[in-house]
């Protein structure tokens, strides 16, 4: 799910894409969001980008 968040897709486009509700979808990002300390989805991107050139 989180990379499918890092590459911004919606909530309702990552429910169709692996075949859970967009209410499961938002429960998990809720989540990953609280686990990142982070509240947006352009600050989970932001944190993969850097995570990728850190590599």
């Amino acid at each position: 799910m989180l990379v499918h968040l890092g590459q911004g897709r919606t909530a309702r486009a990552i429910s169709e894409k692996l075949v859970v509700s967009e209410n499961t979808v938002k429960y998990h990002i809720k989540s990953i969001y609280q686990k990142l300390d982070v509240h947006a989805r352009d600050e989970v991107i932001d944190l993969i980008e850097h995570a990728e050139h850190a590599e």
